[in-house]
């Protein structure tokens, strides 16, 4: 066993910054850090969402400079030499093109990109029988749909592409100075076979990209170490281990607390992301599930929805959230029934390019808009869990919460209210009472 003194490091490349986190082998945090992005990368166009992987990278360094400092002021030793392996998550389904000396050729398609639509859907019919074996169907904000769609769109960009890699992978290879080696969770989205682990011939044979993919292997593998260039750049020790890490969906569940088949997860943050363990793998009929492996042979269903946060600062902008909350709280539960989705588009518990956001009866005032979307994404994802339940077969676990949703008290309790039958929740320990017993029909959120 290591000593407690000594740490291990977690590099979180978000959306909308760097979170890095330095904890103890049991799980105690002893130094965090954080670097945004700058604002003016943080502005996607209604037909596009694209971010400058160098300003990953800036803010990569800031991040982990700003964790030293936190550390030294502990005054507990040199805080790079307490540091005993680094790994990377990074936002699932986002894509790298790069030359060949490793730099990007344009900015990177982000996840949440809305325009490979046509290509996913050319990939779901000629990969008909892999999407059955898998058990999910390919999607816009898959990174494998964005290959295709630089195949169709910018012609140029793709021959010229000697290399597609994700977001966690980019961030590697500035990190060790060698070719990255991802990982078989952010690998899923752009193809990766999980039963059979490796890359399907018949992504060559569509797309002729298996020779540009990189190596893949299991999350918790050594995949390099920190090279001179960046131990210079960061402040960390040249030669500490690189540790292959997962998407910030997977690196979520993991330090949710779940931990026994049945339980679940849910990421409320910028958009809903829901992952659970199975003693097997699950299919759902449509393929909207999709499903990640854990090294030792358990699995992990999930979905990802477009109602999480985004809703606050598109129909709140500059608002006091906390104040808000507290004012909102007497209004739960509401009778306005509302679906709060930000931009068009759902791709889970249903799925739907042409999906908008409603109100069934227009709000009374701000404030029972506010509360009604509370209980609107409540709603939502009590509906995730019964679609994820049925395709899993899973029943009965804890459900855990994290992300910047979870920090709001009458948010979760409205959550805790409105979970499934026979669930417990592992969502608040702190929690109050349950409120009335009033839900409104599910009839309102089936889609049309």
């Amino acid at each position: 066993m290591q000593a407690e003194g000594q740490l291990f490091l977690g590099i979180d490349v978000g959306t909308g910054g760097v979170r890095t986190m330095a904890v103890t082998q049991s799980g105690r945090v002893a130094a965090e850090g954080y670097a945004p992005f700058d604002p003016e990368i943080l502005k996607p166009q209604a037909d596009r969402h694209e971010q400058p992987p160098a300003a990953w990278w800036s803010s990569v360094c800031r991040a982990v400079a700003s964790l030293l400092d936190d550390l030294a002021a502990a005054k507990t030793g040199p805080a790079a030499e307490r540091l005993l392996a680094v790994s990377i998550d990074g936002t699932s389904g986002t894509l790298v093109a790069l030359d060949t000396a490793g730099d990007p050729l344009r900015p990177a398609l982000m996840y949440n990109d809305p325009r490979p639509v046509a290509e996913a859907d050319q990939l779901n019919a000629a990969a008909s029988d892999f999407c059955r074996k898998v058990g999910y169907r390919f999607g816009a904000s898959f990174a494998l749909a964005k290959i295709a769609w630089l195949k169709n769109h910018e012609p140029e960009t793709f021959a010229n592409a000697a290399r597609f890699v994700h977001k966690a992978d980019y961030i590697q290879e500035r990190l060790t100075g060698r070719e990255a080696v991802s990982d078989y969770s952010n690998a899923l989205k752009t193809g990766y076979d999980l039963v059979d682990e490796c890359w399907p011939a018949w992504i060559g044979e569509l797309l002729g990209v298996v020779d540009r993919l990189p190596r893949v292997v299991s999350p918790g593998s050594r995949v390099g170490t920190v090279s001179a260039a960046a131990a210079r750049q960061t402040g960390l020790g040249e030669g500490l281990p690189v540790i292959a890490g997962a998407t910030d969906g997977t690196a979520a569940f993991l330090a949710s607390g779940a931990r026994q088949p049945g339980d679940y997860n849910t990421t409320l943050g910028t958009t809903l992301v829901l992952k659970g363990i199975s003693k097997s793998i699950c299919r759902h009929p449509d393929g909207l599930i999709y499903i990640h492996k854990l090294p030792g042979g358990l699995w992990l269903p999930g979905a990802a929805g477009n109602v999480g946060c985004e809703w606050i600062e598109a129909t709140f902008p500059g608002a006091d959230v906390r104040s808000m909350d507290t004012a909102a709280e007497p209004r739960l539960p509401s009778d306005c029934i509302a679906y709060p989705l930000a931009r068009t588009g759902e791709r889970f518990p249903f799925l739907c390019d042409r999906a908008e956001g409603f109100c069934a009866a227009e709000p009374a005032d701000p404030l029972e808009r506010y509360a009604a979307y509370l209980q609107g994404v409540a709603l939502i994802e009590r509906l995730c869990y019964r679609v994820l339940d049925g395709a899993a077969g899973t029943c009965g676990g804890q459900v855990y919460s994290t992300g910047g949703g979870s920090r709001s008290d009458v948010w979760m309790q409205c959550r805790a209210d409105a979970r499934p039958a026979g669930r417990s929740t592992g969502l608040n320990a702190d929690s109050r009472p349950s409120a009335p017993p009033y839900w409104p029909p599910w009839e309102h959120f089936r889609p049309g």
